[in-house]
């Protein structure tokens, strides 16, 4: 009986604590930070469920090779791994929602410097390129077809049709037609969606700029030069040069992306991979940048969150605006159906009426 009152020592029974009108003691631990709502807790979840997620891509892979009238059929892979691949392998179809994209960065990990990886990226458009059966192909996030032409890449033009396939992850930038390929997805036939950010990394450097170095030249087979973005630690030194050194490429910076060193690559918007402009540096990771670079901060820019709930407002605006469009458009249309029937009924009862007298 001592034991049992000894452990009990902890735990208040007076009216006075436990009143019914006060708040209640684990009140504060509802809803707390630790349920995993933050992108931090988010990050940790992927990676977890991404070892023992099981992703097959052939049939998808297939599809390239063959042609576009086989379509995309998922593999009955257990229904023990169908919500792990739900959290971690948004599957696309087709093409569209097939890059890999970021969120931004909120929530920085202790972490941050050795277990992630950045990349800087030019101004420009997000495209996918596919290049198999003589023929590349360019494609918006969207999924949209937007450009086609002939490649030195594998599978890219006439000559090497029979060759392979290859898709990139590029930024097409309009001001000196070039595609800036920021991660490589399949090459020769061998897809690396499965491997690691690092490994990924540094198959594109061999594959690109050194076993295919003419993909940066303009010719006659590739009329678009291809360019690699290398790719920086995220230590506090190395991002401070990354802002202040001369860019790898001659457009304008965009802004800076963070690829997790254990991500693979998956469809959608992934906590993995975060996205920040240069001008945020000082206030997300306490890296101070030069005056230029603050002086591309907009003037009403006050911090990130304000800048993310501005952002949302605007994207809500525009939808109902599309929303309201589309009831108008709707309202009009039937009004004009409901017009033509009428004149047609009118016509007709006037024909009855003269075929009658």
């Amino acid at each position: 009986m001592e034991d049992l009152l000894s452990s009990l020592t902890g735990v208040a029974v007076t009216p006075h604590q436990n009143s019914p009108h006060a708040e209640h003691p684990h009140f504060s631990l509802y809803k707390a930070k630790s349920t995993g709502s933050s992108q931090d807790e988010r990050r940790k979840k992927v990676l977890a469920v991404r070892k023992e997620a099981r992703y097959d891509l052939l049939m998808h892979l297939r599809c390239i090779e063959e042609g576009p009238s086989h379509s995309f059929e998922r593999t009955d892979e257990g229904m023990e791994y169908e919500q792990m691949e739900k959290a971690c392998y948004s599957r696309p179809k087709k093409y569209r929602n097939f890059l890999m994209l970021s969120e931004w960065l909120v929530d920085v990990p202790e972490d941050f410097a050795t277990c992630f990886l950045a990349v800087p990226c030019p101004v420009g458009k997000r495209s996918l390129i596919v290049s198999a059966r003589g023929k590349t192909r360019a494609y918006a996030k969207s999924g949209i077809m937007v450009n086609q032409f002939p490649s030195l890449l594998p599978g890219g033009n006439r000559h090497t049709a029979s060759k392979g396939y290859a898709l990139l992850d590029c930024i097409w930038s309009e001001i000196n037609k070039t595609y800036y390929v920021i991660d490589l997805v399949v090459w020769l036939n061998q897809s690396i969606m499965e491997c690691e950010t690092l490994f990924r990394f540094e198959w594109l450097k061999s594959r690109l700029s050194e076993e295919r170095p003419e993909v940066s030249q303009v010719s006659k087979f590739n009329p678009f030069r291809f360019e690699r973005v290398p790719y920086y630690d995220c230590s506090p030194a190395a991002l401070g040069r990354l802002v202040s050194d001369p860019l790898p490429f001659t457009v304008p910076l965009d802004g800076i992306l963070f690829y997790h060193k254990e991500s693979h690559y998956t469809h959608g918007p992934t906590p993995l991979v975060g996205w920040l402009k240069a001008y945020m540096f000082p206030e997300i990771l306490n890296v101070p940048v030069p005056g230029e670079v603050l002086s591309q901060m907009p003037e009403k820019y006050i911090n990130l969150p304000t800048h993310i709930q501005y952002g949302e407002e605007k994207r809500q605006e525009k939808l109902k605006a599309k929303c309201e469009k589309m009831d108008v458009s709707s309202f009009r249309n039937e009004t004009t159906k409901k017009t033509k029937n009428k004149r047609v009924e009118d016509n007709l009862e006037s024909q009855m009426e003269s075929s009658a007298c």
